[in-house]
């Protein structure tokens, strides 16, 4: 972890019409670093997220990612390339799409699109990321066979195929059993290692979030309340 700031929001305020739901949230996240945020629904958390991803505009503060001034960019191409995001309610399709292609439409807009025919490149980091996440074995399996945890597993590997520095984990261990949990666990650690990745989970289980992450951010009615770690 180096010294680095890939996230620096300063004094950054966010909400929705009338209601505020961040004020003056100040936060950096270091070049390497797993930083979990965690507290009650309706603390924020998501909306933070949104606020980095520039989905939502920002009231007051700036916002930088990787160096860059990106406060209520209108350009969300350079974002999408840098962070891979993977959202906390992400259901597989009712339609028949294997693993593979399932995988491979995260690349959608990078090197392949409308006319233009995913390449060879395209199809060997769709290996390359099913092999990460354990699941190369079921790659041609139809994607609504697949069970919570490989499920999610998936939607890391479609974020990653995009080879982003940054991944943005929505509580990603919501209904999983322990068992699929530390799987789980065990393929973000090893994307992060193989990947040098800056990771930010949004997470309820602060027990959970302290664990596995190098520090823990406790947001609270739209604030930081204090964070444990290093």
């Amino acid at each position: 972890m180096s010294n680095q700031y890939v996230i620096d929001l300063n004094k950054v305020s966010l909400g929705y019409g009338n209601h505020e739901v961040l004020k003056d949230i100040d936060l950096k996240i270091f070049e390497g670093e797993f930083l979990s945020i965690f507290g009650e629904n309706g603390a924020g958390k998501t909306t933070l997220f949104k606020g980095i991803l520039q989905l939502l505009p920002t009231r007051s503060g700036s916002i930088h990612i990787l160096g860059k001034d990106v406060t209520n960019t209108k350009d969300k191409t350079w974002l999408r390339t840098q962070i891979g995001y993977v959202p906390q309610r992400h259901h597989a399709s009712r339609f028949p799409i294997s693993v593979f292609d399932a995988v491979l439409l995260g690349r959608w807009g990078t090197s392949f699109k409308y006319l233009k025919r995913p390449s060879k490149d395209d199809f060997e980091i769709v290996e390359e990321m099913l092999n990460l996440v354990k699941l190369d074995h079921m790659m041609h399996q139809d994607c609504r066979t697949l069970s919570g945890g490989q499920q999610q597993r998936l939607n890391i590997a479609r974020a990653l195929v995009r080879n982003p520095k940054i991944l943005l984990l929505d509580e990603p261990n919501t209904h999983l059993d322990m068992t699929s949990r530390d799987q789980l666990d065990d393929t973000i650690y090893s994307a992060r290692q193989k990947y040098n990745l800056s990771i930010v989970m949004i997470s309820h289980d602060h027990v959970h979030a302290e664990e596995v992450s190098d520090r823990a951010v406790h947001l609270r009615m739209g604030q930081i309340y204090g964070e444990r770690g290093a």
